[in-house]
């Protein structure tokens, strides 16, 4: 079974991503690089350090990318 891939648009391109995929993980395959100290894949989510910080459309302050979701 395959798993199910959502549309999110990251700088005007258009991406097909897996549904649940970390916004920082999406953002590095695709070669947008978002600095971060305190995240690390296989660990606990931190965002203390606050380096990964990006805008998301219709939210009103900027959003730790380490722990944004596609959805």
């Amino acid at each position: 079974m395959s798993a199910e891939s959502v549309k999110v648009t990251i700088n005007g391109q258009e991406l097909q991503v897996e549904k649940g995929a970390r916004l920082i993980d999406v953002c590095r395959e695709n070669d947008y690089s978002i600095p971060s100290f305190c995240y690390y894949a296989d660990l606990a989510l931190q965002a203390s350090c606050r380096m990964c910080l990006v805008r998301i459309e219709k939210m009103p302050k900027l959003q730790t990318s380490c722990t944004i979701t596609c959805t």
